[in-house]
């Protein structure tokens, strides 16, 4: 009868909002990325005799095996990715990546002992929110960097997105791409215009390590 449906109906709904979905990033796996990417980064890092190439090759390394990086190209671009052609889409995601690891090597190269701890995992639906403290050398303050993870279909954790002292890296950049491309009446290979010119003779090798485009 129509009650038994409605308590069948319930039950389900009940059922379905207390199961964590399939997918669902974990506190552990979670700290753990956040954990082994910080100490295989200072591995290369510490090296007495590392070279910017080597840098560059970590970080891009990293970047592929730990970062959801094609849904980050994708959020950035915001909506530009649905008005860009398969040809731009492609170029964009090579150039972004390429772009991504060059600014964030030539930051590391100063490197001179910094260190990283995981403080804290919280949970906010499916995403973890990895907190860490980079304690920085010379006596300057620590900065707080808080990273947000989930898992890919594959069961596997990656960083969605990298918020530095409260300020979201990828709402930071898909604000400037904006604006980049608002400037050329919209287009987006004014965009690609300028990261082609800010990653000369650096997209050719970063062919060689980087993941193509889904």
């Amino acid at each position: 009868d129509v009650m038994r449906v409605l308590a069948f109906l319930s039950l389900l709904v009940l059922l379905l909002t207390a199961t964590p979905p399939a997918h669902a990033a974990t506190p552990d796996k979670s700290r753990a990325l956040i954990e082994t990417m910080a100490q295989d980064a200072i591995s290369t890092l510490a090296l007495p005799d590392k070279t910017p190439a080597q840098i560059e090759e970590k970080f891009r390394t990293i970047l592929n095996t730990s970062f959801d990086f094609e849904a980050i190209a994708r959020f950035v671009l915001g909506r530009y990715w649905r008005v860009a052609t398969p040809e731009q889409q492609a170029e964009y995601t090579k150039l972004f990546e390429a772009y991504v690891v060059g600014v964030y090597a030539n930051r590391f190269q100063a490197y001179s002992g910094e260190t990283i701890n995981v403080t804290g995992v919280r949970m906010d639906g499916e995403t973890a929110l990895v907190t860490s403290q980079i304690n920085l050398t010379g006596g300057r303050p620590p900065v707080v960097v808080d990273w947000k993870v989930t898992d890919g279909p594959d069961g596997k954790p990656r960083v969605t997105d990298v918020i530095i002292e409260q300020v979201s890296m990828s709402l930071t950049q898909r604000s400037e791409f904006a604006s980049i491309i608002a400037n050329g009446s919209g287009k987006v290979e004014t965009l690609l215009a300028q990261l082609r010119a800010r990653t000369a003779g650096k997209t050719s090798t970063a062919n060689a390590g980087s993941k193509s485009p889904g």
